[in-house]
């Protein structure tokens, strides 16, 4: 069994900070930018990130880069 995967457009998620909760915890808000292509490296994805980042009200905790692959089974 042969599996062929394929990859396709991903997603990068900023991680933004949403004040606290009564408990002093840090509360987080997720905003998710999708069709990022996968050819992008990840040099050029972070420094799009960061021109976006630089726009958001609340600070940026992390940033997430999500990947999907297709997977067929070449029999």
């Amino acid at each position: 069994m042969a599996i062929v995967s394929t990859e396709l457009e991903g997603k990068v998620t900023l991680v933004l900070n949403n004040g606290t909760d009564g408990d002093g915890n840090i509360l987080t808000k997720n905003k998710t930018y999708s069709k990022v292509k996968p050819s992008a490296t990840d040099e050029d994805l972070f420094a799009v990130v960061s021109g976006i980042a630089s726009l958001q009200e609340k600070p940026v905790i992390s940033v997430r880069k999500t990947e999907e692959f297709d997977l067929v089974d070449m029999v």
